[in-house]
């Protein structure tokens, strides 16, 4: 039996020791190696530094992905070699790679920013971490080092300046304390300071109230919180310039993470003009107003004061007509019933106007009507002129809405009387119905089988005054239609038509709906 195939039992008690001696030592070794491996996948996964060892005499000897992504050279490319080629080459000459291994020696690490070179020629801009390795007894062993980029973080803090400068409002960045870290142009124009008199100021020195606070935490919520219910939202605020005076922002704030936390970008624009269109607006709106009621009490009181002078006119003008038809030339008797016809349509169109200027319903009148009510009593109104004309009035089950009952009536009543007095050669027809949508609007419509209308004058149809026929084929002042969109508008609703000449219309007249949720076709 050889020695190899000796079993263990067979060894002398020296030489069974050296043999678990091997043992240990392998599996010492296979420990040591896996560790190894582990620490180099873990170098390697570090892409964002470069991480290498050197000899004492600076000599490269491990490498990891990082270096290689920062630095240009692969692992074979720069193992062995001197870590000097890294300087630029005047630092070289100067002795500088020397230097920084000496003050490593010396401090136990060095640390620097400083110009690098790449494989490539390019320099860039490094932090550099260099340290000194001694094994137990103080003997060096090496150096490691870390390294890197700022080119990237310097890029990327230069194209965020660059936007914020172009940027058409003023930018503020302020930290969690309320002072301002950083700032644009336009910021340093709208509140009238130099940069360099806001930075480390507290925020509150040109927006005295509102802004600051909504950085900090209370007792009910975190600085996070606090801040994240004001995110996207813009806020109207008042801002100080340095001369004292103040003046309507609104801001927009956004967070801006960075490491050392969480800083607030705050967009500031001067809503100066803004506030003075809108106090305008105001102003005018109230004008408006104003003027509208004054004119619609001249409007009422003209009207009222003008009835009584024009009933005694029209009372002599039919008592002459009375009195002395035939009795004169036939000239005499025409120039009475011009007078009489005159003082009838004098005194309609006053009615009308009586009428427009009442159109509309206070907000406090408003309540639930059937609108079944109300076109009935438009149907009762208008029973003399539907019987003198055969006109057939239909309608479908109308629904219950929160309106006025008269002046849905008034609706109902013009728009069933112009489809009766715009009629053809057939005895008027006219069927009303109505829906409710989703959103609980209720739509109305008014068809009949009259004249009807040509495109062109849908829109005209609603002007005050506006008519499509001479007074000889229709009677009337042309003011109905423009009763009925007063009306309509003044009640939360439109009007509309659909209608094609010579066969018929159909209004449309749509209001809020209210009530139970009627079921209509």
């Amino acid at each position: 039996m050889t020695a190899a195939t000796r079993d263990i039992s067979e060894l002398t008690e020296a030489e069974r020791r050296l043999v678990q001696l091997e043992d240990k030592r392998e599996l010492v070794e296979e420990s040591l190696r896996q560790s190894e491996e582990r620490y180099r996948m873990f170098l390697d996964g570090i892409q964002n530094y470069a991480i290498f060892m050197m000899d004492p005499s600076g000599q490269v000897v491990s490498w990891n992905a990082g270096s290689e992504r920062i630095k240009g050279y692969k692992n074979d490319e720069i193992i062995g070699r001197n870590f000097s080629c890294f300087f630029p080459p005047e630092e070289i000459e100067q002795g500088r790679p020397a230097e920084v291994l000496r003050l490593a020696v010396t401090n136990g690490q060095h640390e620097e920013q400083a110009i690098r070179m790449r494989k490539d020629g390019s320099r860039f801009l490094a932090n550099t971490v260099l340290t000194a390795l001694r094994d137990p007894d103080g003997e060096l062993q090496g150096f490691s080092e870390f390294s890197h980029d700022l080119s990237e973080s310097k890029e990327s803090e230069a194209k965020y300046r660059g936007l914020l400068e172009a940027a058409p409002d003023a930018i503020v960045v302020v930290n969690q304390d309320g002072e301002i870290v950083l700032l644009n142009l336009q910021a340093e124009r709208q509140f009238g300071y130099y940069r360099d008199e806001l930075l480390g100021q507290p925020v509150k020195n040109i927006i005295p109230e509102g802004f600051a606070e909504r950085l900090i935490a209370d007792g009910t919520r975190s600085a996070a919180e606090a801040l994240a219910q004001q995110i996207g939202t813009g806020i109207e605020l008042i801002g100080r310039r340095k001369d004292g005076s103040m003046f309507p922002i609104e801001i927009m704030l956004s967070p801006l993470e960075n490491a050392e936390g969480i800083l607030v970008t705050a967009a500031i624009r001067d809503i100066t003009e803004r506030k003075r269109s809108q106090e305008r607006l105001v102003k005018s709106t109230e004008e408006l107003k104003r003027s509208n009621d004054q004119l619609q009490q001249f409007v009422y009181v003209a009207s009222h004061d003008l009835q009584e002078p024009l009933r005694m006119v029209a009372s002599y003008t039919q008592l002459l007509a009375k009195r002395y038809k035939g009795r004169l030339d036939s000239d005499a008797d025409e120039f009475i019933d011009y007078a009489v016809d005159g003082c009838n349509r004098m005194q309609a169109l006053i009615q009308d106007l009586l009428r427009y200027s009442r159109a509309g319903a206070d907000d406090t009148l408003l309540r639930e009507i059937s609108g079944e009510t109300a076109l009935d009593e438009a149907l009762i109104n208008l029973q003399a002129t539907i019987e003198e004309s055969g006109a057939v009035v239909t309608h479908d089950a109308l629904p219950s809405l929160i309106s006025d009952a008269t002046q849905m009536a008034l609706v109902f009543q013009n728009l069933i009387g112009n489809a009766i007095k715009y009629r053809g050669t057939e005895p008027p027809q006219v069927h009303v119905s109505a829906t409710k949508n989703h959103g609980n609007v209720c739509t109305f419509s008014v068809r009949d089988n009259g004249l009807g209308i040509e495109e062109r004058y849908f829109e005209r149809i609603f002007i005050l005054f506006q008519r499509l026929h001479g007074r000889n084929e229709f009677k009337g002042t042309g003011i109905g239609l423009a009763i009925c969109k007063k009306t309509v508008e003044r009640l939360g609703g439109k009007i509309w038509v659909e209608s094609q000449s010579g066969k018929g219309s159909t209004f449309f007249f749509s209001l809020p709906g209210g009530g139970g949720n009627d079921e209509i076709g």
